[in-house]
């Protein structure tokens, strides 16, 4: 997702909605920003749509273009929708005008009202920072010998075998059995997203895939692929590109089935959420690097939608006063009532109070407590969180504990 760097006013330019005759525009613009080295590309119909194409267009030319999801992700065990911003672009010659600020614009004002929460991968966390976005989850990227894996392997109660492009339904069905462990877990209920997007169907690069089966049903899956990792004989790095596990028995039995790939790559390469807990399981946690990094960003789309859509805990009460600072969407800069009582809430707008708010935080820190990605308390020492007295940080606590949050789906 890259910028047009510094904003500006351009007038005379609008946002809209692109059509199918304009998508080879479109993919030149998203391929000169992200794969430049490949050179031009041709294109011809316009594939099955995915994404809702938006450009910026002055006249009949079209200066910047961006894509938007439409979603459905868990927040806290519920499913909600969420709006996904993705192949923001704008080609060299017409970057530094504002066409990335009126595309976030334009994008916040399609979505209020639908969307809660918004969310992207960025190519650079600052510069959607500018615009209320903040990071979503971490994540842990591992780097082993198939041996530092085959503790596993005597753990294992079931079965691998391989599935073919007309079972993604056996996969979407472990995918979001996983989901409902995790918050901001995407629902990926789409054909076309199965075969495409994570079987690659017809690519000459299409990855292998392996669904495990306990007692005849399907309870964790891995699709990975293969490539050289040196210039030595015989170093082959297998690489899993996705993969997903109803529970932590169904995780060791993929990495136990990992473990058994030691004829074929002398090192295997995998993400899990944030936490660490592979080095406690190994025999040589020196043995594996693993790094941890920041994922995709979150975004309230609007206050009071996001505030009353969030679940809360069941025995949750609180009554506060919250000062936002929003300087994207005007509509969330200012001040709010949240009320909660038995887990249902309301939240509104409100006149600024005559006394200090219970809760001062921007929109960005907002976010990431309602995805529960900072409790109360980190939101305080490293988001900017203040309260009024400690009465509200506890009542902030009490509504928002934090969450395995894990977007992993890219797009």
């Amino acid at each position: 997702m890259t910028g047009d760097g510094d904003d500006t006013d351009d007038a005379g330019v609008a946002v809209r909605p692109l059509s199918a005759d304009r998508f080879a525009e479109f993919r030149r613009i998203v391929d000169y920003a992200f794969s430049p080295g490949d050179g031009p590309q041709t294109y011809d119909d316009e594939p099955e749509r995915i994404a809702d194409r938006y450009g910026v267009v002055a006249g009949d030319e079209l200066r910047a273009v961006c894509g938007h999801y439409d979603f459905r992700a868990t927040l806290r065990g519920e499913w909600v929708p969420l709006a996904g911003l993705a192949a923001v672009a704008t080609p060299p010659e017409h970057r530094r005008a504002g066409h990335v600020r009126a595309l976030v614009d334009d994008a916040l004002a399609r979505w209020r009202g639908e969307y809660p929460l918004s969310a992207l991968w960025p190519f650079s966390r600052s510069y959607y920072e500018q615009f209320g976005w903040a990071t979503a989850n971490t994540y842990s990227e591992y780097t082993c010998p198939p041996a530092q894996l085959a503790f596993a392997r005597g753990e294992a109660d079931g079965r691998a075998r391989p599935v073919d492009l007309d079972e993604w339904r056996t996969l979407q069905s472990v995918h979001e059995a996983a989901a409902e462990a995790t918050t901001l877990a995407l629902r990926r209920r789409s054909e076309t997203w199965w075969r495409e997007r994570v079987l690659a169907e017809g690519s000459d690069d299409r990855p292998w895939a392996y669904v495990w089966e306990r007692a005849g049903e399907p309870v964790g899956y891995l699709v990975y692929s293969f490539a050289d990792a040196g210039e030595g004989f015989d170093e082959r790095r297998l690489t899993v590109d996705d993969a997903a596990a109803v529970d932590h028995e169904a995780w060791l039995d993929l990495l136990g089935f990992l473990a058994d790939h030691d004829s074929q790559a002398t090192e295997v390469h995998f993400e899990r959420e944030g936490r660490a807990d592979l080095l406690d399981l190994v025999p040589d946690p020196d043995a594996v690097d693993c790094e941890v990094r920041t994922g995709p960003m979150v975004r309230v789309v609007d206050v009071t939608d996001a505030l009353a859509a969030c679940p809360y805990p069941d025995d949750a009460s609180a009554d506060l006063a919250l000062a936002v600072a929003d300087g994207t969407a005007d509509w969330n800069d200012g001040h709010f009532r949240l009320t909660v009582e038995g887990g249902d809430a309301e939240c509104a707008a409100v006149d600024e109070p005559a006394g200090e708010a219970d809760a001062t935080l921007d929109v960005g820190t907002l976010s990431q407590l309602v995805v529960g990605y900072h409790d109360a308390a980190t939101a305080r020492r490293v988001g900017g969180l203040s309260v009024a007295e400690e009465s509200v940080a506890d009542a902030l606590a009490a509504l928002f504990p934090s969450e395995r949050v894990y977007l992993r789906t890219f797009f």
